[in-house]
């Protein structure tokens, strides 16, 4: 049986740590306003039976059939970022390198797989795994006006398009317009114009892939006259059973709490840091983050017994790609989950 969990937000004094008590399956989102973002959270996990249960989550997954957990965010940034400097992902206050399993580099590539634009160090002091946010959210939606209800209906493509409309090189050349040489490669092409329109299936996987190049990204920014909609989930993760399982073909399945050593699990939204900083792009400013930890008294004695916590250290579960897998973030949904959810 899984061990209890809850789940915490950032609170108006600290954007991270997450501290506040976040209700899990709530139709109603928990606001959360930082220093540098101003919004609501709805956190959505399926068969959850922890603290701050608020519902089944029928609202979330009766939508998304193929989903086991999920964050919904909406709101605004306070202040001005370029979608190449928002990061989304996962960060560690300690070392979980003596934590990582057998296996961590097939699961590793199993990520790079599902989410080519990951970057991660495992293996430093302070680890960590982010990829842009604008180019690994499942659904993503920039508009004049706040969207509304438990998920998220991608609309993304027009305000990408209204941005570059209007920006030119020094040429005065399009901002989109490739050099004549990469221009022989038709799909290279496509990647680098502004993202097509189509269904929601359609347009999600056009600015995933658009937003997949850096220059690309470095001509989107967002500010308080832009609300945005993302939502982040995935169906690996079983909190039944608390075990993750990797794509199809690798064939590979993680049980979380054998390799848990008592770090929260903390998903962050922030900045990217500079390359010369000491954790690299992990060292950016926090605009929001969310937290699994665990609340289960059994389970953290068992973590004891082995000497895989501390007294000060017992907090979260290792979710969805991180302590199970003994790794980063956790594989996002594919086509084949996307076939199933929509």
């Amino acid at each position: 049986m899984a061990p209890r969990l809850r789940v915490l937000l950032s609170s108006p004094s600290a954007a991270h740590p997450p501290t506040a008590p976040c209700p899990v399956n709530s139709p109603t989102p928990t606001k959360v306003k930082t220093d540098g973002f101003d919004g609501e959270i709805s956190v959505w996990v399926k068969g959850f039976e922890g603290d701050e249960k608020a519902g089944d989550g029928k609202e979330y997954f009766g939508v998304r059939g193929g989903m086991t957990y999920a964050i919904v965010v909406r709101g605004r940034f306070t202040e001005q970022v370029s979608a190449d400097e928002l990061m989304f992902g996962n960060v560690f206050e300690k070392p979980i390198r003596d934590s990582l399993p057998w296996g961590t580099s097939v699961a590793q590539k199993a990520i790079y797989f599902v989410e080519p634009t990951l970057e991660m160090d495992l293996y430093a002091d302070r680890p960590w795994a982010l990829s842009p946010a604008m180019a690994s959210m499942n659904h993503l939606a920039l508009t004049e006006k706040p969207q509304e209800g438990p998920v998220v209906k991608e609309d993304s493509v027009e305000r990408i398009k209204h941005q570059c409309e209007g920006e030119y090189d020094a040429s005065g050349a399009s901002c989109w317009v490739l050099p004549w040489w990469r221009s022989l490669d038709r799909a290279d092409v496509a990647d680098n114009y502004p993202p097509e329109g189509g269904d929601e299936k359609a347009q999600a996987a056009a600015r995933k892939r658009w937003m997949a190049e850096k220059a690309n990204r470095e001509k989107i920014s967002l500010n308080h006259d832009t609300h945005v909609s993302m939502e982040f989930c995935n169906g690996y993760l079983d909190f039944n059973t608390l075990s993750l399982s990797l794509p199809a073909g690798f064939n590979m399945t993680f049980p979380l709490l054998k390799y848990w050593d008592g770090q929260p699990v903390t998903y962050v939204c922030q900045r990217r840091g500079t390359a010369t900083s000491a954790s690299g792009p992990a060292d950016g400013k926090v605009f929001w983050s969310v937290a699994f930890e665990i609340v289960d008294e059994e389970a953290k004695r068992e973590l004891e017994k082995r000497g895989g916590v501390k007294e000060e250290d017992k907090k979260v579960l290792q979710d969805a790609g991180k302590a199970g897998e003994g790794e980063g973030e956790v594989p996002q949904e594919t086509e084949q989950n996307d076939d199933d959810v929509d």
